[in-house]
């Protein structure tokens, strides 16, 4: 996308709800390294295997994202809203990790 580009509501609304995902990922990922002591950088967290909560989140974010055309509005508002309420038991205290298996 152009820089000079300006970003429909709905691709903002998208952008806004990946972005929520990653912090709060990156966030449970950083939590089990605080109590070992030691701390990960976020380049490590962001680029890392596929064992993370953020490199799950990231690679289904763009999995569902792909199979989405750009024209179909009902279908990405379906999808953005069932992504918040995912974010929404990502967020809760009890979840730790966000994984395939």
């Amino acid at each position: 996308m152009a820089p000079s580009a300006r970003l429909s509501g709905l691709q903002k609304d998208v952008l806004a709800l990946y972005r929520s995902i990653l912090r709060e990922t990156i966030r449970k990922d950083r939590k089990p390294a605080a109590l070992d002591s030691h701390h990960v950088p976020l380049n490590q967290l962001l680029h890392s295997n596929s064992n993370s909560s953020t490199s799950f989140a990231r690679d289904k974010f763009r999995k569902e994202a792909s199979l989405v055309k750009r024209s179909d509005f009902k279908t990405i508002e379906y999808k953005i809203r069932k992504g918040q309420k995912q974010l929404k038991l990502l967020q809760m205290p009890g979840v730790n990790l966000v994984g395939g298996a």
